[in-house]
Formats: C-alpha cells, structure tokens, sequence
C-alpha cells in the first residue's frame, strides 16, 4: 500500500503536521513509522480517499493502483491502541530528535545575535556604571577645580611676598647707602671737629699765654707802681729789696 508523507497529509487537509500525528494517535489516522535517510524513524501516512482526491495523487490508472484505506476501516481498537501504545515511544525519541536538531540549529543561528546581545548588554553595563559614577567624577572636577584656585591664590600670595621682599631689599640696599653716607659724613664731621678742637686749643693756649704775659707784665707794673720815691732814687731795685725782706723775716 502507497503511503505519503506527514507534511504532505497535512498540505491536504490543511492542517500542522503535528496535528497529523495527533490524529494518527487518536485513530482517526492510520500510518507506521519508517526510518528515514538519516536513521530517524518518521510517520507514513495511508491517504484517505479525501487526502488523495485532494493530492491529486493520480489519474484513474494510477488511483487503481493506490489501495484506499476505507473511511471507517473495520480495525480492533484493541489492536489500534496496542500499536499506538508501542508506536508513541518512538514518535517521542524523534520529535526530541528533532527537537534537538532544531535547537542546534537555533543556537547556531543565534550566536551572533547573542554575541551582539551581550555585547550590547556590556556596553549597558558600562554606561550604567560611568552614570553612577558621573557624580563622583563631577565632585572629584569640582574638587580638582577648587585646588587650582586655591593654588593660584597661593602662587599669586607668593609672587606679592617676593614683590614686597623684593622691594624691601631694595630699600635696605639704599638705607646701607644712606648709612654709609651718613657714617662717612660723620666721620668727615668727627675730623673737622677735631681739627678745629685742636685749634681752638692752641688758639687757647697762645691766649692763655698772652694772658699769663700781660698779667706780668702789669703785676710789674702794679709792683713799681708801690716802690716808694726814694728807693727809686737810691737805685735799689725791687729785685734786691724783696731778698732784704726775706733776709729780715728770716
């Protein structure tokens, strides 16, 4: 008997081949399991009249030679349950098969876009991570913002104390001038001060001398002055008169 394919029973009726199977389980299709090419076992359906008529499996020849299965073919339910029973194991094995293959395939087909994904997700983490620290950042700026200006302040506070130190010694630089000026001022000053002391005292002493001349000569004066007439007439001399009054005193 000519049997067809899952896909195709289902093409025919209008269904999902998974509905195909259902039905085969329930009864209402007959069909067994054939390996195929690649050793996994898959359902053969016996077509119905309607499934054939709407295959359009063949013309009158060729429908002679399809054996139709009856529309309510005379089968034990007993013996219909039994294969069933034995069957659904191995339509299990192949739809986790498939499955499997399937899920290869996805995966294969998926990696990329997973990678980009994760890719895509790093970068998420990423920029949520700058996000949080952008706080940081801007306190760590306002931070760095604030020790630039101290710094500066502190850089333009030292360049007035080196203007101040500057000019501070450059007016120590003239007060040692002005010292030096007046120190040799003075000392020109102490020499002429001298100088004229030392004048002034010799000037004193020719003074004190002329002095001490004059007052001889009037303590002469003053003494032949009291020289009583006759002494003067005697010749006796003030000289010899006062050693004769020593001479009497004695």
């Amino acid at each position: 008997m000519k049997t067809i394919s899952v896909k195709e029973a289902a093409q025919a009726l209008g269904i999902t081949p998974r509905a195909v199977i259902y039905r085969i389980q329930n009864g209402d299709l007959n069909g067994h399991q054939t390996p195929n090419p690649y050793g996994v076992n898959e359902w053969r359906i016996y077509p119905t009249k309607d499934i054939s008529q709407k295959l359009k499996l063949g013309n009158d020849s060729t429908s002679q030679e399809i054996d139709f299965a009856p529309q309510e073919e005379t089968v034990d339910a007993e013996t219909v349950s039994e294969e069933t029973a034995s069957e659904a194991p191995q339509y299990q094995a192949w739809v986790e098969a498939e499955r499997q293959h399937m899920r290869v395939i996805a995966e294969e087909m998926m990696k990329p876009l997973l990678e980009t994904i994760r890719h895509q997700e790093r970068l998420l983490e990423d920029q949520g991570r700058q996000l949080k620290l952008l706080p940081d950042f801007e306190k760590q700026a306002e931070e760095e913002r604030k020790a630039a200006q101290l710094k500066a302040l502190e850089v333009e506070a030292l360049r007035k104390q080196i203007e101040a130190l500057q000019t501070e010694q450059e007016e120590t630089e003239k007060a040692k001038e002005q010292v030096a000026l007046l120190e040799q001022s003075l000392e020109e000053a102490k020499l002429q001060a001298e100088a004229e002391l030392l004048k002034l005292k010799e000037e004193k002493e020719s003074q004190l001398k002329e002095v001490e001349e004059q007052l001889k000569t009037l303590s002469q004066t003053v003494h032949d002055l009291k020289q009583p007439w006759w002494k003067k007439m005697f010749g006796i001399s003030p000289e010899a008169d006062a050693t004769k009054s020593s001479q009497n005193e004695q």
